[in-house]
């Protein structure tokens, strides 16, 4: 972060900034590791139901014609599917894991850039500020 400090003159009001800075680098970084988390999961998430969804509708929509043939085992499991392919999309639309993981991206990035430029010359306030602007368009935005 910046090694400009906040207040003036003697030990206190230097070590209270120091305290500030380090406890809002702490805050930061953990946000970062949230995001970062956050990212991997609904990216996971999204993959892994779309194709889930494309697999389970393609064998119930399927199910007449592999009765006959070597899918025929897959007859029996048609009505199962059927409620996982519905599930399935009630979460899809509910969750929405496709905007929320654009959402945890464009705020893990934007968030980087901050630790970037809070590193290159940003006063501590300036970094808490457009910190806290940033925490509060993230949860607007990706947080149900």
């Amino acid at each position: 972060m910046s090694e400009q400090t906040v207040g003036g003159a003697g030990d206190g009001a230097e070590s209270r900034a120091n305290g500030l800075e380090e406890g809002l680098s702490a805050e930061i970084q953990r946000e970062m590791r949230r995001w970062r988390v956050a990212t991997v999961n609904y990216g996971v998430t999204y993959y892994l139901s779309r194709i889930l969804l494309i697999v389970a509708s393609a064998i119930v929509a399927a199910d007449q014609n592999l009765s006959g043939g070597k899918g025929g085992f897959l007859v029996g499991w048609v009505p199962l599917l059927a409620l996982v392919v519905a599930v399935l999309t009630a979460l899809d639309t509910w969750l929405k894991p496709q905007q929320k993981w654009q959402g945890f991206m464009e705020s893990r990035d934007t968030l980087a850039d901050l630790i970037v430029r809070g590193r290159h010359g940003l006063t501590v306030e300036e970094l808490r500020e457009e910190f806290t602007t940033l925490r509060r368009q993230h949860r607007e935005k990706n947080i149900f």
